[in-house]
């Protein structure tokens, strides 16, 4: 089968600090931050589950530390997280240790250097249990002598963290959906090439309407909203600004006000009017001529020099089953009278949007609470909210997050915002 060679991958936009992470996991530097606790060896198993308890209890962790377990199990003893020193315990331990020979700034745990050194130090003061504990918890006589311990401060956020975290403190790790992998779409360049040419379509028939838009006098910006699981094509959008009271119609607006429209909402009922159901593409169907689009695309990705053979039998079936594979059933519900309906999520719920451009802080709002899933742009813009001004989707207090993904087409999308189509 004739084989496909990218001339453009789907990047990951994350956040400055996953970026930074994963340069450093990819060197290998990673380090977790650390704080420090203390920790007592529990002398009598059977009173492990008790014992949890009582200091859970007790000493609750931190929401910023429930990643921890309780309970370690080194060198075939069990040892117990009993809490977390207080700022003022760890600054007085380390201004104590500082003196200590051989230690000195070494036991900063900023630095990561000889931390073991520190805990195993035998000139290290540590307090009592009685001290650590506060006399709340009954039973100190199953719990040894006190130690000293860094725990990683934050959850792992990988595999290769969770080893490098276990190395510390045992954590719980919980996997991110794995709807993109960051250690495996490293650059986007692991993407598989049905996928690759399934974003190509929708994107490609963005670019179209924009390029229709702006013959037409228009800025030249498309947007498709498409729903992820059947593939239909919601709505299909232009920059209408340039329009009598458009100030606000960009084309991500434009698409997301014609899916509230077929909903029964929206804020600009002339745009239904005037351009039909799904928006700029007059008579466009919800279910996209597949073979039509496949094809469509198969040439432009020949024109490029992706594709040698188009008419390969093996990559038109490649291409033929890309978006039958995700063609589902619509829910159904029953409504009061016996009438089978659609059932309508939620705006943009579940979908994704593919922009010729990149969304403006306006547009990147508007996504998010129309809660879309993913967002694909081809090329950015200096004002661009979702990587290059802003990275709105990664703000950790907004209450709905999605994926992006920049570079789709990128060539493609520049020539348009250029205006040369060539």
């Amino acid at each position: 089968m004739t084989g496909i060679s990218p001339s453009w991958h789907p990047v990951p936009v994350l956040s400055l600090e996953e970026e930074e992470e994963l340069k450093k996991a990819e060197a290998g530097s990673i380090n977790p931050p650390l704080t420090l606790a203390f920790a007592a060896p529990i002398l009598d198993k059977r009173k492990i589950s008790h014992l949890c308890q009582s200091i859970s209890s007790l000493f609750p962790l931190p929401d910023t530390l429930r990643h921890l377990k309780r309970v370690r199990l080194c060198n075939f003893k069990h040892e117990l997280l009993l809490r977390t020193a207080t700022q003022e315990e760890e600054e007085n331990i380390l201004r104590f240790s500082s003196r200590i020979p051989g230690l000195g700034e070494t036991c900063d745990p900023s630095t990561n250097i000889d931390l073991n050194n520190l805990c195993n130090c035998d000139f290290v003061k540590v307090p009592s249990l009685t001290d650590i504990l506060q006399d709340k918890v009954p039973d100190l006589e199953c719990l040894g002598d006190p130690f000293l311990v860094f725990v990683p401060s934050r959850a792992s956020k990988n595999l290769k963290e969770q080893h490098m975290w276990a190395g510390y403190w045992p954590c719980t790790y919980h996997a991110k959906p794995k709807v993109v992998n960051a250690d495996d779409y490293s650059g986007g360049k692991h993407i598989s090439e049905e996928e690759r040419l399934r974003i190509s379509n929708y994107m490609q028939i963005a670019l179209e309407a924009a390029w229709t838009s702006r013959a037409q006098g228009g800025e030249g910006v498309g947007a498709v909203v498409v729903d992820r699981k059947s593939g239909s094509i919601l709505a299909v959008g232009t920059d209408r600004t340039k329009e009598k009271d458009g100030h606000l119609l960009h084309a991500c607006m434009v698409a997301i006000d014609m899916v509230a429209q077929n909903q029964g909402g929206g804020a600009y009922q002339f745009l239904k009017k005037n351009y039909g159901d799904f928006g700029e593409q007059k008579g466009l169907e919800k279910n996209v001529n597949k073979e039509k689009a496949i094809k469509m695309v198969a040439y432009k990705m020949k024109t490029e020099g992706s594709i040698k053979d188009e008419n390969s039998i093996g990559q038109i079936k490649m291409l033929s089953d890309i978006l039958n594979k995700e063609k589902e059933q619509s829910k159904r519900k029953r409504s009061d009278d016996g009438i089978i309906e659609e059932e309508v999520p939620y705006l943009c719920t579940g979908c994704e949007i593919y922009m010729t451009r990149e969304p403006c802080i306006m547009c990147a709002m508007a996504l998010l609470h129309s809660r879309i899933f993913s967002v694909y742009y081809g090329c950015n813009t200096p004002w661009g909210a979702l990587g290059t001004y802003y990275r709105l989707h990664c703000s950790p207090g907004l209450n709905h997050h999605f994926l992006v993904y920049r570079g789709v087409m990128e060539e493609q999308c520049i020539k348009l915002y250029s205006g040369k189509n060539t």
